[in-house]
């Protein structure tokens, strides 16, 4: 069977050579056969091989004008399904760490061109994690940081930014370099001329790399450090920086919107919308750390009886603060859609906005864009569509993100029925009207939702930033400025 996928291999490169879509797409079909009939540990190979294919036939469209920006490339979503696949494959672990290294960075490559800067790191930085001198990953991953930077309205943290994308593209074209099959002459030229470029910005700012970015205190009490030192471990902070380093620079909630205009007479309400969002967002997420401590004594459960119903289900004041982080990070992106219609006059009903009906609507069950996003050069907008594709779309056989279906449904179950978490396995059976999931299985899809809720609003603010630079100002607007005063806050 391996002799047959190597076969495979041969013939989707030949195809992708030839430019030919006929072939192209009959290997389609030869891929789906051997994902169903091979060896279990051939599966995730095969899925790449697949995932190939869905790149070629995306690259033959790439001389399109109007492709490269186009919000609805199919290919490179099915190419981007396949990859994650080949990933979630219990076979993926016990592989070849080079093949290993190559998905992640093809995942994190087609996700950057999304938009999806910061999960693009994500899947960089794990293939770094298994081959920490894997060439196309260092190097990818400094082009994404120098792209990031750019999108940032903050130009300090750009350049801290553009400093890390250094290491990485040195890494990519030092002689110690690991390339999966031989030298890319190309790649390595590519990687080069940027690090040049990016090298020469810093030395015309005058960066210091010495500058301590480990200098302040990450808490003034044991728990506040324990609290805030897991925020930074898992990206969680509203700071760009965050997703470059965990140092203590990183450790400040300091994202909101940019500098944006409005008409004379025109209500300045947009950071009003935000600060709704960013306090939901920082709340969910200390409760989230809050009920990790799940086996603690809260007061609030002391003489409550309840019944044993020996299903390993378990009910505490902790148990349902992590339910409530799900809950309110998850809504977040339903107001992330309602600042979207405000600001780009879509025009909806207030009680007809959504995450997934705010792009546009369904006909000829196709989704047809608002003109007003179809097209749109804004690379952090173009990323929050993709981030809905993951969570709402309408036909989950076609969505970006396997675990989206059950992430969808783990909402309805804790909104409108009966959802059990178990902290020990036992035999449950789960009904249409009451549903089990292990505790750390439920813990670990809220922190997912959680870091993508903190992704919706950096992008949120960053493609507010680009609207405003593609926007003709005109002289009868007045600005708004960046660095508002910050609301006095009071406790006893």
């Amino acid at each position: 069977m391996s002799s047959d996928l190597d076969l495979l291999g041969i013939e989707i490169d030949s195809a992708a050579v030839n430019n030919n879509v006929s072939d192209l797409t009959i290997l389609v079909g030869k891929c789906d056969s051997m994902i169903k009939s091979a060896d279990p540990h051939l599966r995730p190979i095969a899925l790449f091989y697949k995932a190939n294919i869905y790149s070629s036939l995306a690259s033959l469209k790439s001389h399109e004008p109007e492709y490269a920006w186009s919000w609805q490339q199919s290919e490179k979503v099915l190419e981007i399904l396949n990859l994650r696949r080949a990933i979630a494959d219990s076979e993926f672990p016990s592989l070849d760490h080079i093949f290993q290294c190559k998905v992640y960075t093809n995942l994190g490559n087609s996700l950057n061109q999304f938009g999806r800067f910061i999960e693009a790191i994500k899947a960089w930085d794990s293939a770094l994690n298994l081959m920490p001198k894997f060439a196309m990953a260092l190097g990818n991953k400094g082009v994404g940081l120098i792209h990031y930077a750019r999108a940032l309205y903050d130009y300090g943290h750009g350049d801290v930014m553009v400093a890390h994308a250094v290491d990485e593209l040195k890494g990519a074209i030092s002689k110690d370099a690991l390339w999966d099959s031989g030298l890319h002459p190309e790649a390595q030229e590519y990687f080069r001329e940027n690090y040049l470029t990016a090298e020469k910005h810093l030395e015309r700012i005058e960066y210091r790399f010495d500058y301590d970015l480990n200098q302040w205190p990450v808490g003034n009490s044991k728990a506040e450090v324990e609290y805030r030192t897991w925020c930074l471990d898992n990206n969680l902070f509203l700071s760009s920086l965050n997703d470059v380093t965990k140092l203590s620079v990183s450790a400040q909630d300091v994202l909101h919107l940019p500098s944006h205009t409005y008409n004379i007479n025109e209500e300045a309400r947009f950071p009003n919308y935000f600060n709704i969002m960013k306090q939901e967002y920082v709340t969910a997420r200390f409760m989230l750390f809050e009920s990790l401590d799940f086996y603690s004594e809260h007061i609030s459960d002391k003489d409550v009886l309840l019944m044993n119903g020996f299903d390993g289900a378990q009910f505490s004041y902790r148990i349902e603060q992590l339910k409530v982080a799900f809950r309110l990070a998850y809504s977040i992106f339903d107001k992330v859609a309602l600042f979207l219609n405000d600001y780009y006059n879509v025009g909806l009903k207030i009680n007809a906005v959504s995450f997934r009906k705010i792009w546009g609507q369904r006909k000829n069950n196709k989704l047809e864009l608002y003109s007003c996003f179809e097209g749109n050069q804004n690379w952090p907008l173009r990323g929050l569509y993709y981030l809905s594709k993951d969570l709402f779309d309408d036909d989950f056989d076609d969505v970006a993100l396997p675990e989206a279906k059950e992430l969808a449904g783990l909402r309805n179950r804790i909104e409108h029925r009966y959802l059990s978490l178990q902290d020990y396995d036992a035999p449950a059976k789960n009904a249409d009207i009451h549903s089990y999931i292990s505790l750390d299985e439920f813990q670990l899809k809220t922190l997912r939702i959680m870091s993508m809720a903190r992704e919706a609003l950096v992008y949120l603010s960053l493609a507010m930033h680009r609207e405003e630079e593609i926007r003709n100002i005109e002289n009868e607007k007045v600005s708004f400025p960046m660095q508002s005063s910050p609301i006095e806050r009071f406790y006893e």
